[in-house]
């Protein structure tokens, strides 16, 4: 009871009146947003939904990351919010279920029962004795795993119309696990990042899909397809809207690398086998719903609403057909400040939308909490019907469904009720809902009418499916039908004399239609091995391999060496990942063939050092996840190995290696390969070889040498070197403007004599573009219209889409970003296996973000923080301080950080006395002041070309 009064009086310390509480802003003027309550009253809240009775639960976590000095409740809780006076706000708040630890999130299934997820089970509540408490807790599903990460486990709800549980799973950093089901079905994978399905009951688990992050939460839309939103790999943004299938593979593995960067991981579909994207989302989406209801405006319905953490806001996606699937462009519905976190979001009962915010962006519980209620302006709730042949036509879903299942437990005339409404109400939403109500009690002859010939793709899509194995609908996958109806089919086919069917549709370049076909063959268990190797079409043979792979058909492994030789570079490719991601240690010698039977890329020779990786046990830091330098020194040293191949490991091994001598770059910056030059120019850079200014300084002098190649080697030249000051003094007053700015970057910092100043005060004079560049050579005030070093919106403005004025130049951009006296992104991230390991990855973030996303990025660092890339202030046991980030840590205690500068660290056991958690990044504030405009410019258009991340 003590411990009760203590957490109140700070709660209530804590506690904000409304009337401070930070509004977030509408962006629809046809919307408003009202706080509904707020702390002490709710508390770091995270999933929430209304109960068969109107009233809102949610989730209040008392046990994320939990302070040790944290004086709320010992677990977590479910609390019960009512505006009984309404006024607007709750006034009735009352706990409905506490007891949980890493809770985090709550739904409620058509029958009125109440779902909780927590980190590592799935249960049932029930208040049967009406007292507004559960008092009857069941068992649905339950996780065995190493595994406590706090929300990488079990999330996300969503009940289809027969009331099937699907939740989703995230990566659980990498854990083995097993999942049981409530009738012992048991589902154990490697690792998570799955969505999985359930009976109402727990029983007949089953694995839907895989290749996620995490999951976070699941949406069936009207017509029966299912959403979900999945946060990012550490280093591959954005975070992902996705349309889920049976058997769909959406590319992520935690086997294979934290960061996202690795060959074998796909974001967007981009390897063989995967599905690609609905559309890229908000920075931690934590909630989605699609909007099936009459309150908000009409051009709503159908939409889905997606909660962002991270970027502060609530977006709407409007799904746009794009083949068998769909795609969609992210619309911000309300943005907040820094301290809004939305987190779950529900459709209350009158159609209006609640959700919860987790308030500061500290992972720790906190004390903080409020919920917010979104209405349309000047729009009163609408009468709902009562009697189920009326409700059946509501706008809102869930009374439509309802009514649709009332109808269908009315055997006499309920049912023919829904026949007529299933085949001439005007409406597509009210034949979806017949058509599932139908299903429900096996009454199929107007769904498959439906099926043929219902005018609306989406209706017939939804009866195909809801249609029996067995089904005659082959007519209804030939070319000429959508995408949508040829996939579903597809999908439905279980028939071994449908194989030639399914394999004409598996190498359809829709990937959802390929994956469909795929899913039929596994089904129909078809497999013909010999279509593969042999077939001259290369689109089929790779088809064959996903195949055999999917299946797991034993045939598979016999023609893996066929595969491996294949002259199709893509081929070869899934056949390396098999091998490395399955362990396949017996096809070690054919896979040393592979990069030798073909053209090579950069990703294949990524997977093909890989896959050896692999099989030689070798095992990654994230703060390392390229491939080992032992084979790509093998690579360079295999006079066989293909010049594409060459390139990628000359740009992927560590400029110190013995391998990287300077007379072996010297022979690779004589040759004809102009690719293989860039890159042996670029190691040059960072040689530590004293010997290597000279050459760096033959080849920025050398005319027979290309310009962008002479550009290439001034980055690697330094004014503080009396040796090559003179020399980049020449450049810098000479006529190439390529050269001229890479020479006065690396001046900058120099000491001149007045001959040299006055020679590079006369460049400005005669280009004035290089006026800024100049002066800031000079140290001299040269005014320049430029926003603060902070002002996000000001950046914007400048360097927005281009003007006309200000043209990015990505090539320069490339050489700013390792430049080390500009921008010197490259002390701390990496790009295509150049730069430093300390921050994130920035590899597949090339071309992916919008402009406005990266000058945020730059301008304003600290303003989302993955725990991960934290900073900490130091205080070691000698006194000394230090702010840093924690790079590597081992199980001895050994812990090494990085600087702003990129430089390391390294502290051994009992060495630090105390650190702290600091709000800022180690990037460094104000880095648009050390560029001018123009090089801010160029770093923006390089970063923003997907072609500049590879040599």
């Amino acid at each position: 009871m003590l411990h009760a009064v203590v957490w109140l009086a700070l709660a209530l310390s804590a506690g904000e009146p409304a009337e401070t509480v930070a509004q977030p802003q509408v962006l629809d003027p046809r919307l408003k947003i009202e706080l509904f309550a707020a702390d002490p009253d709710i508390v770091t809240p995270t999933g929430i939904a209304f109960d068969a009775q109107g009233r809102l639960l949610v989730v209040e976590s008392h046990t994320h990351f939990r302070p040790d000095d944290y004086q709320g409740p010992p677990a977590d809780r479910i609390r019960m919010f009512q505006d009984t006076d309404g006024d607007g706000r709750a006034d009735r708040i009352t706990t409905f279920f506490e007891g949980t630890k890493w809770t985090m999130n709550v739904g409620v299934h058509p029958s009125g029962s109440v779902y909780v997820a927590t980190r590592s089970e799935i249960f049932r509540l029930r208040d049967t004795d009406g007292d507004g408490r559960a008092d009857q807790r069941t068992p649905i599903a339950h996780l065995e795993t190493t595994g406590d990460y706090p929300h990488n486990g079990l999330s996300g709800f969503a009940f289809d119309f027969d009331g099937n549980v699907y939740f989703g799973l995230g990566e659980n950093k990498g854990a083995e696990f097993k999942l049981f089901g409530s009738d012992g079905s048991v589902a154990s994978e490697l690792e998570g990042g799955q969505i999985y399905r359930c009976r109402a009951d727990g029983s007949q688990l089953e694995l839907v899909a895989f290749g996620f992050w995490n999951p976070f939460h699941l949406a069936f839309d009207t017509f029966g397809r299912l959403f979900a939103v999945d946060n990012d790999p550490d280093s591959l943004p954005p975070c992902r809207l996705l349309h889920i299938v049976p058997g769909g593979n959406y590319g992520y593995r935690y086997r294979n690398g934290r960061k996202g960067v690795h060959p074998f991981t796909a974001w967007n579909g981009e390897l063989p086998g995967t599905l690609p994207t609905v559309a890229g989302t908000g920075e931690a989406p934590s909630g989605i719903v699609a909007y099936e209801s009459d309150h908000l405006p009409a051009d709503y319905i159908g939409d889905l609403l997606v909660t962002s953490w991270g970027d502060h806001r609530i977006e709407r996606y409007h799904l746009e057909p794009r083949g068998a699937s769909f795609r969609a462009v992210p619309a911000a519905v309300v943005q907040g400040d820094e301290d809004f976190r939305p987190v779950g979001i529900a459709i209350a009962p009158d159609g209006s939308v609640y959700f919860s915010d987790w308030v500061l962006k500290s992972y720790n519980v906190h004390g903080k909490g409020r919920i917010w209620h979104i209405t349309a302006d000047g729009v009163q709730p609408a009468q709902r019907p009562k009697a189920a042949s009326e409700a059946i036509r509501a706008a809102h879903r869930p009374l439509r469904e309802a009514s649709a299942r009332q109808l269908a437990a009315d055997a006499k005339t309920g049912r023919r009720t829904l026949e007529k409404l299933a085949q001439a109400d005007p409406s597509p939403r009210v034949r979806a809902v017949a058509i599932e109500a139908l299903r429900g009690v096996q009454d199929f002859e107007p769904i498959q009418k439906a099926a043929s010939a219902d005018a609306s793709l989406d209706v017939r899509a939804l009866a195909i499916r809801s249609l029996p194995d067995g089904s005659e609908l082959q007519s209804m996958a030939e070319g000429q039908q959508p995408a949508e109806i040829r996939a579903e089919v597809l999908r439905h086919i279980s028939d071994p004399a449908q194989a030639v069917l399914l394999w004409k549709n598996v190498a359809d370049p829709d990937a959802f239609i390929a994956q469909a076909a795929r899913e039929g063959l596994a089904r129909a268990h078809v497999v013909t091995p010999e279509i593969g190797p042999t077939s001259a079409n290369p689109v089929e043979r790779l088809a064959s391999l996903l195949v055999l792979r999917e299946t797991r058909d034993p045939r598979g492994q016999s023609a893996l060496p066929k595969f491996l030789r294949d002259p199709d570079s893509a081929v070869r490719f899934a056949a390396i990942q098999w091998v490395g991601e399955e362990r396949l240690t017996e096809f070690r010698q054919p896979l040393t063939e592979a990069l030798a039977a073909g053209p090579a890329t950069g990703r294949l020779f990524g997977g093909y050092l890989a896959a050896l990786e692999r099989l030689d046990g070798v095992t990654r830091e994230s703060s390392d996840e390229w491939a080992g330098e032992q084979y790509i020194a093998r690579a360079l040293d295999d006079r066989s190995t293909p010049r594409e191949v060459r390139r990628w490991a000359l740009r992927m091994l560590r400029p110190d290696h013995p391998a990287l001598s300077l007379e072996r770059l010297r022979q690779y910056i004589a040759s004809d390969d102009r690719a293989l030059q860039m890159e042996a120019v670029r190691t040059l850079r960072e040689s530590p070889d004293a010997e290597r200014i000279g050459l760096l300084s033959q080849i920025a002098l050398g005319s027979q040498f290309p310009l962008d190649l002479r550009a290439e080697a001034v980055v690697g030249l330094s004014g503080d070197d009396p040796a090559t000051r003179s020399l980049l003094v020449s450049l810098a007053t000479g006529r190439e403007p390529s050269l001229r700015n890479e020479a006065l970057r690396s001046l900058r910092g120099a000491s001149f004599d007045e001959a040299e100043r006055r020679a590079l005060m006369d460049i400005s004079v005669n280009d004035p573009q290089a006026v800024e560049l100049v002066g800031r050579v000079l140290a001299a005030n040269v005014p320049v219209v430029r926003p603060a070093a902070e002002d996000v919106e000001g950046w914007i403005k400048l360097l927005g889409e281009s003007d006309g004025r200000l043209r990015g130049d990505a090539a320069a951009g490339q050489r700013i970003f390792f430049h080390h006296k500009s921008a010197a992104c490259s002390r701390c991230h990496q790009m295509a296996g150049r730069g430093a390991h300390v921050g994130p990855e920035l590899t597949a973030a090339a071309g992916t973000l919008s402009r406005r996303r990266l000058i945020e990025s730059i301008v304003r660092p600290g303003k989302e923080i993955a725990p991960q890339f934290s900073t900490w202030l130091i205080i070691t046991t000698s006194g000394k301080s230090m702010t840093g980030m924690l790079v590597k840590e081992l199980a001895t205690g050994e812990q090494t950080y990085a600087d702003n500068k990129g430089e390391l660290f390294e502290f051994k056991p009992g060495e630090i006395a105390t650190r702290k958690a600091q709000p800022t990044s180690i990037m460094p504030d104000g880095l648009p002041q050390l560029m001018t405009v123009q090089e801010f410019c160029d770093l923006l258009a390089f970063l923003q070309s997907p072609t500049n991340a590879a040599p």
